[in-house]
């Protein structure tokens, strides 16, 4: 028993002295380019897993989730909030979402693999050291649950079926619908055959998010200004010309 009693005690020390020495070493790895072991990450998405269908189990589903107000206006949710991360069916990655660890699930990835009430617990409370943000303390529930609709919506859809609902949602969508569009991608808002179907909801500059998803219809003038002077320019004396070619490549 005094045996085993030691061995504990041995144990505990080297625990005590152990953590500490590894949390200050910096020996651990935080780099998003860095891929976790496999135990690692088994680790991490076991964690993730149980704790979300822990805090899901009690969130009731609404009875008329999908109808079909609810979807169109998750499809202008998604492609106001979403978009960037969660790449769409016939959709390239981003930089942002491409270089994100763990990796977004595609748009069609989402619901397949929770669901609703585990979808929405993500979607409210978001995911920490993951780069998915909490929308609970911006949006309501309902706005929420109309995103989760439209992800039930979009768990096999085709290239052809997500750009024409979202056409479809933008041509619904009331003169303010609440959300700023900068975060959306122009690729989201084209219906099929090239025709722009959200052209007067385009407010201000394209967010970080759109550098992969861009349509290449875009003036070319503006890829070394990156959008629309703002409101610093406009007071203030013309400057001189630069050079036509500043030496760095704009395309992103």
């Amino acid at each position: 028993m005094k045996k085993i009693v030691m061995t504990l005690a041995l144990l505990a020390l080297a625990t005590v002295v152990a953590v500490p020495t590894f949390i200050y070493s910096g020996l651990f790895n935080v780099a998003a380019t860095w891929e976790d072991p496999r135990p690692v990450a088994w680790l991490l998405h076991s964690t993730y897993s149980n704790s979300v269908a822990a805090r899901a189990n009690d969130i009731q589903v609404p009875e008329n989730l999908g109808s079909r107000e609810q979807v169109l206006q998750g499809a202008r949710n998604f492609v106001a909030m979403c978009s960037g991360c969660h790449t769409p069916p016939g959709l390239s990655e981003t930089p942002g979402s491409a270089g994100l660890n763990p990796p977004p699930p595609d748009l069609t990835e989402i619901i397949p693999h929770r669901t609703p009430a585990e979808a929405f617990w993500v979607i409210k409370n978001g995911v920490r050291m993951t780069g998915m943000p909490a929308f609970g303390p911006t949006h309501d529930d309902e706005e929420l649950w109309a995103l989760v609709a439209f992800l039930d919506q979009m768990s096999e859809a085709t290239p052809e079926a997500y750009t024409t609902l979202v056409a479809q949602a933008k041509r619904s969508a009331p003169a303010d619908d609440g959300h700023d569009h900068r975060h959306g991608t122009e690729a989201d808002t084209t219906e099929p055959g090239g025709h722009d179907s959200a052209s007067s909801e385009d407010h201000g500059e394209p967010g970080h998010h759109e550098a992969g998803q861009s349509s290449t219809s875009a003036p070319a003038s503006n890829h070394s200004g990156h959008g629309a002077p703002g409101h610093h320019d406009q007071g203030s004396p013309s400057q001189p010309a630069g050079p036509a070619d500043d030496g760095h490549d704009h395309q992103h």
